[in-house]
């Protein structure tokens, strides 16, 4: 089967609500998408903006209104993401000018490279495996789990994000969301889970490098 039939059987299952096929074609895509993000970042905007940021947000929109996408051919999916990731990129270059305006100049010192983070949590929540199947390439390692992320419940999403992307102790994450230091150990535990169990559900989809 081509890479064009298997995206094709993949957007077939996802527009039926098939959420890891959703999750594998969003994968697959990842290289392209990131790619068109790198390439429309200004140079002025590269400190405030990050890539995987916008692919997430890009993502989430997706899983909403994959009922509303319409197949009109070859590459018509691809196109539709692109034009939700360009949404994406426009929303936060918006919001980097606001807050330029009122002051607030680039991320938070010491905030952490996104993509990073992202390859820091594959190996946590993998780091006692050696099934093969989730040995797959960065690069799909790296759609796969911020696809994954995007299926999170929000309250999941919101504590892997804060914990394991943005780099926040247990302590400053639970002032953020208003909870006990308590409650923010046992929320990351069931997210992991989780996370964990989304990810462990596309390896009939991964691929071997």
């Amino acid at each position: 089967m081509t890479d064009a039939d298997q995206s094709q059987a993949w957007l077939e299952k996802a527009r039926q609500g098939d959420l890891p096929a959703m999750s594998a074609l969003l994968a697959m895509y990842y290289p392209t998408l990131r790619a068109r993000l790198e390439a429309r970042i200004d140079q002025k905007l590269k400190a405030d903006l990050d890539a995987e940021d916008i692919l997430q947000q890009a993502y989430m929109a997706a899983f909403r209104n994959i009922g509303r996408f319409e197949d009109r051919g070859p590459n018509s999916f691809l196109n539709w993401m692109l034009t939700i990731v360009d949404s994406k990129l426009a929303d936060a270059r918006r919001m980097v000018h606001r807050r330029r305006r009122e002051g607030a100049w680039g991320r938070p010192p010491h905030a952490p490279n996104t993509s990073e983070s992202c390859i820091n949590l594959l190996e946590q929540l993998y780091a006692h495996s050696t099934t093969p199947s989730r040995v797959v390439r960065r690069e799909e390692a790296l759609g796969a789990l911020l696809a994954c992320i995007s299926r999170l419940s929000d309250t999941h999403r919101r504590v892997i994000e804060l914990r394991f992307l943005k780099g926040r102790s247990v302590r400053e994450t639970a002032e953020e969301l208003g909870k006990s230091e308590t409650a923010v150990k046992k929320l990351t535990g069931r997210a992991l889970e989780e996370l964990r169990r989304f990810m462990d559900g596309l390896g009939e989809f991964t691929r071997a490098p």
